[in-house]
């Protein structure tokens, strides 16, 4: 396929004009103009690039990205300058999506997470820069907390770190993955038994209790590997071209 195929097919299947994003999503550095395979990782990093090259890779596809507006241009020297000359030395082209990765109802990291872990009826959830990029859900049949933490463990494949502030039954549950742990505010605003994010942090225990939440945080990087597979899936059925996921070790 060509690269400017997939450029305009990611933009309007995620719907980057819709979001006000930290991310300069889309194409972030241009590579070769055919693709043979797509490689797709949680973030830009020098493993992932020369794992992608390991493997021909034309295109790598990641959440987070390398280019970020809104910061001071980054110079290209020590850790910038390997991870640019991996990426053009081997002519792979690096594509980001941040929030439009987050928020999709098909291959974004929480709507796929919600219906693997057993959520039905689900709606948007989680407003950030004016846009909802979690989803919350009803399970069928309601689940001791304990219970539902395991299935999330389970699916994550990471430990959980739980804050047990609401009740023991959990039925309504909302997902906000990655670093989103202030979402819980809205979270409890909106009356759910349980909120699902990557990362806590120190005031959220206190918030939780007090709010009758409970909340469990899953890891960062495992709560947003979810998109990136189910994007790699979603790619290679539409154009029939090879896609792999490249795994990393990141326990944050």
């Amino acid at each position: 396929m060509k690269r400017d195929q997939l450029e305009r097919y990611l933009r309007k299947y995620l719907r980057l004009n819709e979001f006000d994003d930290s991310s300069l999503n889309g194409l972030q550095v241009e590579g070769a103009d055919e693709i043979s395979s797509v490689a797709f990782a949680v973030s830009a990093c020098a493993e992932a690039f020369r794992k992608a090259a390991a493997r021909n890779a034309g295109a790598l596809v990641v959440h987070h990205g390398l280019l970020w507006k809104g910061r001071e241009p980054e110079r290209a020297t020590g850790p910038m300058a390997e991870r640019l000359r991996l990426l053009i030395k081997n002519d792979i082209s690096l594509f980001a999506y941040h929030l439009p990765l987050d928020a999709h109802e098909e291959c974004g990291n929480n709507a796929v997470a919600a219906r693997a872990l057993g959520l039905s009826k689900l709606e948007p959830f989680g407003d950030y820069h004016a846009m909802k990029i979690g989803w919350k859900g009803v399970l069928k049949s309601p689940l001791r907390l304990d219970k539902f933490v395991a299935r999330l463990e389970k699916y994550y494949g990471h430990e959980a770190m739980v804050v047990k502030g609401g009740p023991e039954t959990i039925r309504r549950a909302g997902i906000v993955s990655g670093g989103a742990a202030g979402e819980a505010v809205q979270a409890a605003l909106e009356g759910l038994d349980l909120y699902v994010t990557g990362e806590s942090s120190e005031p959220i225990t206190y918030l939780a209790r007090e709010s009758r939440l409970n909340f469990a945080a899953l890891g960062h990087y495992a709560t947003e590997r979810v998109g990136v597979m189910a994007l790699a899936a979603h790619i290679k059925k539409k154009f029939a071209v090879e896609t792999f996921f490249i795994e990393l070790d990141n326990r944050a």
